[in-house]
């Protein structure tokens, strides 16, 4: 107890010993024939009483202080209607209210990991392409620039890490506003063999320019429609059939195949690439990673294409799944609802 409450404590049992004093000599003076020490036993009761009528008072107080700062936190302390909190209730709120602490803490503590692994990966993934640019110019105005053919060729691998830094920005951006909701998803029936069209239209450059055979398998009919967003599932299978792609070896074959399941459609892309190590198939949806470092860099991309497929299906309260074997190819596999 606290020096400063010690006082008006103190204070307190005073004036209260001279009431109960003063009230017992004059009750002895009325009553003379009542023996002395049934006074001084009526006054220890008395005194006793009073104590511990202030003392459930004071702890009464503290308990509803207390569950006030508990309720102010969020945790509910009310049982039904009554406002009265019982021991037992407050320490099971108090074992609620730090458990809740502790996720604060730990939600805290995991976002501040968070901030700085990101942070160190935009770091990382900028500042290869801004030195390769660094070191074109230098070159450049040291003299390259005379030579057309060395001045052409470093100019358009400064313009490589350009698209590159580009490329990882819109991403970025892109995965910022699928995170804080402003990605907006309209749900709308689309015929799904239109979209696949369309997707291989917009990849096609891109197939013929790394020789990839491209192929579509309906195990449903072709013409049924799906509920979606039509330019966020267009990114999805856009994104799917470029890495496919881009992480197979020569050969390249990518198959995409349409099932039946039932309310839903399930669609799959796969590749007879170089595969993905099974310690690395539970992170493959995480920003920036990389199953191969080095290969990935130099095939390009952001290192942020899957979180964003991820977020897009999720939006779509959907799931997608992947399946690989180290040299024998991936298989992403997604579903949507059937219109």
């Amino acid at each position: 107890m606290g020096l400063g409450r010690l006082v008006p404590v103190s204070l307190g049992l005073a004036l209260l010993f001279t009431v109960l004093g003063g009230a017992m000599v004059y009750l002895d003076s009325v009553f003379e024939e009542v023996p002395d020490f049934l006074w001084y036993v009526i006054f220890a009761l008395l005194a006793l009483v009073l104590m511990i009528i202030a003392i459930y008072i004071n702890i009464t107080k503290r308990i509803r202080r207390i569950q006030k700062r508990i309720e102010e936190s969020g945790v509910d302390t009310m049982q039904g209607s009554s406002r009265t909190m019982t021991l037992d209730k407050l320490e099971e709120a108090i074992g609620e209210w730090t458990a809740k602490q502790a996720r604060v803490v730990q939600e805290l503590e995991s976002r501040e990991e968070f901030r700085r692994e990101y942070m160190g990966n935009v770091s990382h993934e900028l500042k290869t392409p801004i030195f390769n640019i660094q070191g074109y110019i230098l070159t450049l105005l040291d003299g390259a620039k005379d030579d057309p053919k060395i001045a052409a060729r470093f100019l358009k691998r400064a313009a490589k890490s350009v698209d590159r830094m580009t490329s990882l920005i819109k991403d970025m951006d892109v995965l910022s506003k699928v995170e804080t909701g402003q990605y907006d998803i309209r749900l709308e029936p689309v015929q799904l063999n239109l979209l696949i069209e369309d997707t291989l239209q917009g990849v096609e450059s891109y197939a013929r320019k790394n020789d990839a055979k491209i192929s579509v398998d309906f195990q449903v009919d072709e013409r049924i429609d799906v509920l979606c967003d039509s330019a966020r599932i267009e990114q999805v299978l856009d994104n799917l059939i470029v890495n496919a792609i881009k992480y197979s070896d020569d050969n390249k074959k990518v198959k995409i195949k349409v099932q039946d399941l039932e309310s839903k459609v399930q669609i799959s892309i796969k590749d007879n690439g170089f595969g993905i190590p099974e310690k690395d198939l539970g992170r493959i949806f995480e920003r920036f990673y990389r199953v191969d470092k080095a290969r990935s860099r130099d095939a390009g991309g952001s290192g942020l294409g899957l979180s964003i497929v991820k977020h897009i299906i999720d939006k779509h309260n959907q799931t997608i799944t992947v399946t690989s074997k180290d040299g024998k190819g991936t298989t992403f596999k997604f579903t949507l609802n059937k219109a």
